[in-house]
């Protein structure tokens, strides 16, 4: 999907995450727990907005009665990284969403995922591909889903790449209009043409598998 710009509201971070990242110095270092529409401080920001990515339907949209768990909407969530691990030039990080509301919500399908050049920027290149999908994942409160997100060096590209610095990642949850925005620089490629974002299906826990 092709992550938007967003309205933006400062968010919080909530937590210091340790990261072991074994993957090259440009894919970026992976940062700290987000939530919305609060303050933060030091270098993990997420933002939220009101615009809608591409390609996202919301409840209003489908119509009908809802028969079970309502879809988790982003200012209900808190959005972390697990453990980053690299190989063969490119890093591996779980992206992982807390049902921090009051009740129990789905997630279905894949997070939408880009670079952005700044908090309330624009995107870089291309936006996430997709992995295999997964069942709906059931979150009771406080319980957990991730997905593994690939980046690839972008250094693997040459000049074809069209090289920047970007400053963070956008991340909407599934089916949602509202976004994180995390702190995250790392080298992108302009051309989108070249995909080095990758991100998988949402399954329940904090490993991605």
């Amino acid at each position: 999907m092709k992550a938007l710009k967003t309205t933006t509201a400062a968010l919080l971070a909530v937590g210091t995450l340790a990261l072991a990242g074994c993957g090259p110095d440009n894919t970026g270092a992976s940062p700290s727990t987000v939530t919305a529409s609060e303050t933060t401080t030091a270098t993990t920001t997420a933002v939220d907005g009101g615009t809608p990515a591409p390609g996202t339907t919301t409840s209003a949209e489908t119509g009908g009665t809802p028969t079970g768990p309502a879809l988790c909407r982003a200012a209900d969530l808190k959005l972390s990284t697990g453990r980053s691990d690299g190989a063969a030039g490119s890093a591996y990080t779980p992206l992982i969403f807390k049902n921090a509301g009051m009740h129990p919500c789905t997630l279905t399908g894949f997070p939408g995922v880009s670079f952005a050049n700044s908090r309330t920027g624009d995107p870089i290149g291309a936006p996430a591909d997709r992995d295999k999908p997964k069942p709906t994942v059931t979150l009771g409160i406080n319980e957990k889903a991730s997905a593994v997100l690939r980046i690839t060096d972008a250094g693997n590209y040459g000049d074809k790449c069209q090289q920047v610095t970007a400053a963070g990642l956008r991340v909407y949850p599934p089916d949602n209009t509202e976004s994180f925005f995390l702190t995250w620089e790392s080298s992108a490629c302009a051309n989108t043409d070249v995909h080095l974002l990758e991100i998988s299906s949402l399954v329940p826990g904090e490993t991605g598998n």
